[in-house]
């Protein structure tokens, strides 16, 4: 994930989307619900941002 508040374009590493994360209250991701375990897969797999598309997807698939 990006360490500095400059708005960044950005490809998602999963799908290949192309988004702009803005690291604020504004930002793509901002809503998308994580719990831990889709948190850790995050963490395991990917070193930068997804795309909002994925984030929920792969919450939908980590639910439970």
């Amino acid at each position: 994930m990006a360490t500095d508040q400059t708005p960044n374009n950005k490809t998602c590493p999963r799908c290949g989307a192309h988004f702009v994360c803005t690291h604020d209250a504004f930002c793509q991701c901002v809503g998308v619900r994580l719990n831990e375990k889709a948190r850790a897969y995050l963490r395991t797999h990917y070193s930068d941002c997804l795309c909002r598309t994925c984030l929920e997807e792969v919450a939908r698939k980590l639910e439970y």
